[in-house]
């Protein structure tokens, strides 16, 4: 052993020697996180047995970001690797690779996930930046339309008080001769006249052709089954959807008063004669006020889309990138409302499981709910007790815009009532333990056909997390 420590050593000196004296720095920062699972809803759904149906887990989740550069010039790479404690083990079902396994004994699994890879640089003697590659993006609206992992160039810049973005992203490439592709553009300009003030002016556009790929031309008999990256009417369509929005803060004395509208216009083609074009007509709107309140911090938050009740009449919910999403999903990352069940959890790793909104959401991944829409209305206390310990309570409640000709008569908009509650204590520096709990009262919206609604669900969580 000392003697493979003593060559291993060699090699690493004599290839930092070796290393020209204008080469790159390499930094790593990342984190690893474990949580243990108490929960009659997390692992499984909404169920009228689940209380007597307990899961018990545990997952973890490592990822690290390696920056080789400068301050003018770096190359990222973002690793991750998720496991449930137990769950497959080298060569052992379903198989290698097994993306999100590798936790039962003896391990070896070939599961690293890279996350981003990309290329950031400065242009010289300006304050342009440009990002080149598979990187993390989010939108301006908190991330509703999208937070998620994509390839693409963006470019950033500032002339003040006026800072700019403009981006092109390639979601999903085809390989027919033809325009069969999802690509995203983005471009928003943000002007901030002071510290407690800003605005920010918005336009998307989404081009989403995958299904062409699937049902090249006129083909009456292209059925259901043609279209990739998501089938949301039940024949396949091509889209094109325009996102025009703004967004804003501003200090209002004790409180900072923030929010955005979006608005979206644009169609779903029909790919077979068979089939009608659907138009696309939708808006979101989000209030939000932050505040010192004694010797913690206060939210509250209101957030509404439209929706119909025919999506295939018209489209009235919102168009996300988790409508038309490929695995792993959750390309809708809306989680400020520091909700666990209702959506998407800031503390997510693995086990990604909400009523909507979220990968593993029982009414769907996508917020804008098959056409239904959504509206939220939320708050929350956090507070720290000491240098070392810190806690939150947070409420919300959800509910559908309009239900669908097509639900079952005994189904209603309400989607739940959430109550939970956190504590974490600071042991060193980077390294947090806590404890999460989460109760919810489901809904009427997910009553069956014979009116009998879910039982109520909850979920209890230590957690260990140290950061780098």
């Amino acid at each position: 052993m000392r003697k493979g420590l003593i060559v291993l050593l060699v090699v690493v000196l004599a290839a930092a020697f070796a290393i020209p004296v204008a080469a790159a720095d390499i930094k790593a920062s990342g984190f690893y996180r474990s949580k243990a699972w108490l929960s009659n809803f997390f692992g499984r759904s909404l169920s009228t047995d689940a209380d007597d149906a307990t899961a018990a887990m545990v997952e973890q989740r490592f990822r690290v970001k390696f920056d080789f550069g400068n301050e003018n010039v770096k190359a990222v790479w973002y690793l991750e690797s998720d496991m449930i404690w137990g769950d497959a083990a080298g060569s052992s079902a379903p198989g290698p690779p097994g993306r999100n396994t590798g936790g039962a004994l003896g391990g070896d699994r070939v599961q690293t996930e890279t996350k981003n890879l990309y290329v950031w640089f400065k242009i010289p003697d300006t304050s342009v930046a440009v990002s080149v590659g598979l990187q993390a993006q989010g939108d301006d609206y908190a991330n509703f339309l999208y937070g998620a992992d994509m390839a693409g160039i963006f470019v950033t810049g500032k002339y003040e008080p006026v800072s700019y973005k403009l981006g092109w992203a390639k979601l999903y490439e085809n390989s027919a001769k033809e325009t069969d592709d999802m690509t995203l553009y983005t471009a928003s300009v943000t002007f901030v006249p002071g510290k407690d003030a800003k605005l920010g002016l918005n336009l998307y556009f989404l081009q989403n052709d995958t299904a062409r790929a699937a049902c090249p031309g006129d083909l009456p008999t292209c059925g259901a089954t043609g279209s990739s990256n998501g089938n949301l009417l039940g024949y396949p369509y091509a889209s094109t959807v325009w996102m025009p929005g703004v967004d804003g803060a501003i200090k209002a004395g004790p409180a900072t008063i923030s929010g955005f509208f979006v608005y979206q216009w644009g169609s779903m083609d029909a790919q077979s004669s068979a089939n009608k074009d659907v138009d696309i007509n939708a808006y979101i709107i989000d209030a939000r006020a932050d505040m010192n309140l004694g010797p913690g911090k206060f939210f509250v938050e209101g957030l509404y889309t439209s929706g119909g009740d025919d999506p295939t009449d018209k489209y009235e919910s919102p168009i996300t990138l988790a409508t038309n999403e490929s695995s792993p999903g959750g390309n809708s990352a809306y989680s400020r409302a520091n909700t666990h069940i209702l959506m998407s959890s800031p503390d997510t790793i693995n086990v990604s499981q909400c009523l909507l909104g979220c990968s593993g959401g029982v009414a769907g991944a996508d917020p804008g709910n098959r056409g239904r829409g959504m509206w939220l209305l939320a708050a929350g206390y956090s507070q720290k007790f000491s240098e070392k310990v810190k806690g939150e309570v947070n409420i919300g409640y959800l509910s559908a815009t309009d239900m669908l000709k097509t639900d079952n008569d005994n189904r209603k908009e309400g989607m739940g009532t959430e109550f939970n509650a956190r504590v974490d204590y600071n042991l060193h520096k980077g390294l947090d333990v806590g404890v999460i709990g989460a109760y919810a009262l489901v809904g009427d919206f997910f009553k069956d056909a014979a009116g009998k609604t879910p039982d109520d669900v909850y979920m209890a969580v230590a957690r260990v997390n140290y950061s780098f």
